[in-house]
């Protein structure tokens, strides 16, 4: 490839970024929340979920980075937790400084429990500490907003 031949290329391969992150759905900013695994619905209303619960997130430490939640198959993610050590929780679990959320696929079984569980795991990132009785305050007031935004079921 000639000199020539390599600035066209680069030229093409730099529109095409620009395009793919002007056009195409779904690309992560700063800050967003990238999902894995799951359901659209599931995708949903974590997204929503994170978003009505953003102003509590925004004081947490590296808050402009994406956030991953995780929808793990409930074997593989007794798997998970074990890698862990985090043997305690049934549901869901939650690394800071990742900026990782495990879940599984048990937490969807209604609205009540994804609720009480996204919540409760967003509440440790809001506080920044890993008692839970700190996450469970800022999860109470998550969810009052979150019940009325986020309210279409998640099965």
């Amino acid at each position: 490839m000639n000199c020539g031949q390599q600035f066209s290329f680069c030229r093409q391969a730099k529109c095409l970024i620009v395009v793919s992150f002007l056009f195409l759905p779904g690309i992560v900013l700063a800050g967003d929340t990238v999902v894995i695994g799951g359901t659209e619905q599931q995708k949903r209303f974590l997204s929503c979920t994170a978003e009505v619960s953003a102003n509590e997130l925004r004081t947490a430490p590296h808050s402009d980075e994406p956030m991953t939640v995780v929808i793990l198959e409930h074997q593989k993610f007794l798997q998970v937790r074990g890698a862990f050590h985090a043997y305690r929780t049934v549901l869901a679990f939650s690394n800071p400084a990742t900026r990782r959320i495990y879940l599984s696929s048990r937490v969807f079984t209604d609205f009540d429990t994804a609720l009480r569980c996204i919540t409760h795991e967003l509440g440790h990132f809001a506080t920044r500490d890993a008692f839970e009785d700190h996450a469970e305050l800022a999860a109470g007031r998550m969810r009052w907003r979150v019940r009325q935004t986020c309210w279409s079921g998640v099965q």
